[in-house]
């Protein structure tokens, strides 16, 4: 079990990020955080870490996201104390915390699957704002002429595949083992992406009344497509 330790120098922030992504996990991940100093200061505690550290007991692995650089050296002394395996994560505080905790969710999720999802967290934000220099993935190659299932669907719910609605997609399509891509046909300048990425779906764009395009290729690609399409169909319980 990935459990995720959430450090910064001011306690608010800490305890702010962890309220965040708690909603988003849903208890599903264990989550803790680590702010200031025991005097209340702005800063970073081993001491208030090596606390955060006591209330993920059980945890197999801990990924810890801090806000500054020099949060690290107060969490690696905390971290190697505790003798729990960790990986502290380059990934910014709020956007890497939130996609991790929602990789961390996925059955079989691996440390460095999480780690890297929480890395890419910025891309979505960069493909809003139309930066040319973000990188993303290449389309997928196109699949055999005749194979796989098509849908196209139109989205009815206010807010669009932003981030509760967008969990709620990548959750469902994780259930499958079919490759499943998708792509925002009202938003032709975005990428396609893989359905079973928070990443990718965030990056996609998708507001209301847009129609997104789904794919599904594989063993139980009707199945998928028709868990994802009564998804879209119940507004993503809203």
């Amino acid at each position: 079990m990935i459990a995720l330790l959430i450090i910064s120098h001011s306690a608010s922030i800490a305890s702010g990020v962890k309220d965040l992504i708690e909603q988003m996990a849903q208890g599903r991940v264990q989550i803790a955080a680590a702010g200031g100093t025991l005097e209340g200061d702005l800063g970073t505690s081993v001491d208030l870490i090596s606390h955060a550290l006591e209330r993920l007991a059980g945890a197999d692995e801990v990924l810890v996201l801090v806000d500054m650089g020099s949060a690290i050296m107060s969490a690696e002394i905390a971290l190697e104390l505790s003798g729990i395996p960790f990986r502290i994560s380059p990934a910014p505080l709020v956007e890497g915390a939130l996609v991790a905790a929602i990789e961390a969710t996925r059955p079989g999720a691996t440390i460095n699957e999480v780690a890297a999802a929480a890395e890419r967290a910025l891309e979505t934000k960069g493909i809003a704002l139309a930066a040319e220099h973000v990188p993303h993935e290449p389309p997928a190659p196109a699949p055999p002429e005749g194979a796989g299932v098509e849908i196209t669907l139109t989205i009815k719910n206010k807010v669009g595949l932003h981030m509760r609605p967008a969990k709620d997609f990548v959750q469902t399509a994780s259930r499958f083992s079919s490759t499943i891509r998708a792509r925002n046909l009202s938003r032709p300048e975005r990428p396609d992406g893989n359905a079973k990425s928070m990443i990718d779906i965030m990056k996609l764009g998708v507001a209301l009344g847009n129609q997104i395009h789904i794919r599904a290729d594989g063993a139980d690609a009707q199945a998928a497509i028709d868990a994802l399409a009564k998804l879209v169909a119940d507004n993503f319980g809203e």
